[in-house]
């Protein structure tokens, strides 16, 4: 396999917490597709949350205790958990298990998610609140003793007892695509992560671009053969009138600009030669868009993103291991054929 880290390139995948599943069940697909990751030689996978998901920090200790090497890209949300109680939680798990966690900070979630916490702050400030929390807990991962006082948190004489080694401190994202998010990224010093525009459009001049690097989370179903590619893809993801249905009261409803972003996006569902593949979005299967097609069509879509700066791409959930094995096989010649491949670009994850 190709050597993606050395070209400063990281692939997350995704796992389901979701708990509409009986919990054994549940539990048995975490531990499975953390296997899968692992085996197909991915860093790990996004464990997200929302009021419908198991804590996603018990789900990550879930997955690090059935794997040898398995990274979780664990979504956290200020609402959900202090600054401090996250920064003792990832603590533990490196001194208990001698194993990283990464964090996605993410600003907020569904309307009616917030609703039921009483969150009602606006866009932008839960973005300037994010801000602040990420600061208290990455200083109080280094071990130092953290005074702040902020808008939204205080603290004095703040301390872990057992500070986070350097070896095994995480890898931090912030999630969104708007002005707010991107001035995040840049105060906290880390990539951010966002649902892709098609490649050209994602990747233009005039799209803002954080310094301290990009990264985006898609499906790809790659497959040697295009046809089989789209067999499958049709297969898992039927334009569902109700879908849609659902999907559009979810965008009327919510408080993210990204939804919008991507549901107005002018491609048709059956577009000939077109890579990327907005039905599993517009019809409420997932909620990122989709790269389908054979090897080298997908590896062209993402090449263009590697030239437009994207390094971390963090994949949709697998239904099969083949799913990542493929995906990976595209990722890799997308690496091989890229501007200045070989070369380990400034923004390595």
């Amino acid at each position: 396999m190709t050597d993606l880290v050395a070209s400063g390139v990281t692939i997350y995948s995704t796992c389901r917490s979701s708990l509409g599943y009986h919990e054994q069940h549940h539990l048995r697909r975490l531990r499975e597709t953390a296997g899968w990751v692992e085996g197909a030689g991915y860093r790990g996978a996004l464990i997200y949350s929302d009021n419908t998901s198991s804590d996603p920090l018990m789900a990550a200790q879930v997955a690090i205790a059935s794997t040898d090497s398995f990274v979780p890209l664990v979504a956290i949300q200020p609402i959900d958990l202090s600054p401090f109680a996250l920064a003792r939680s990832v603590s533990s798990l490196a001194h208990l298990y001698g194993r990283r966690i990464d964090i996605n900070f993410v600003s907020g979630g569904f309307s009616r998610d917030l609703a039921v916490q009483g969150d009602t702050a606006s866009h932008d400030a839960r973005y300037e609140r994010l801000t602040e929390y990420a600061t208290v807990v990455m200083e109080l991962l280094t071990g130092g003793m953290v005074n702040f006082a902020g808008e939204y948190y205080n603290f004095r004489r703040a301390r872990l007892s057992a500070p986070v080694p350097v070896d095994l401190f995480p890898t931090a994202y912030v999630s969104g695509s708007s002005p707010a998010c991107l001035q995040t990224s840049e105060a906290l010093g880390v990539t951010q992560l966002s649902f892709p525009l098609p490649p050209e459009d994602h990747v233009g001049p005039d799209v803002p671009k954080s310094k301290f690097g990009r990264g985006i989370s898609v499906g790809i179903l790659a497959r040697e053969d295009s046809a089989e590619a789209w067999r499958i893809a049709h297969q898992r993801f039927p334009a569902d009138p109700e879908g849609a249905a659902r999907m559009k009261l979810l965008i009327s409803a919510g408080v993210s600009s990204w939804q919008p972003q991507l549901a107005s996006v002018p491609i048709p569902d059956e577009a000939p030669g077109q890579t990327y593949w907005l039905v599993p979005f517009r019809y409420h299967h997932t909620f990122c868009p989709y790269l389908v097609g054979n090897y080298d069509e997908v590896a062209q879509a993402l090449t263009t993103y590697l030239n437009g700066g994207i390094r971390t791409f963090v994949l949709d959930l697998p239904m099969e291991p083949e799913d990542l094995w493929n995906a990976r096989i595209a990722i890799e010649r997308a690496v091989a054929a890229m501007d200045g491949a070989g070369s380990p670009p400034h923004a390595a994850a």
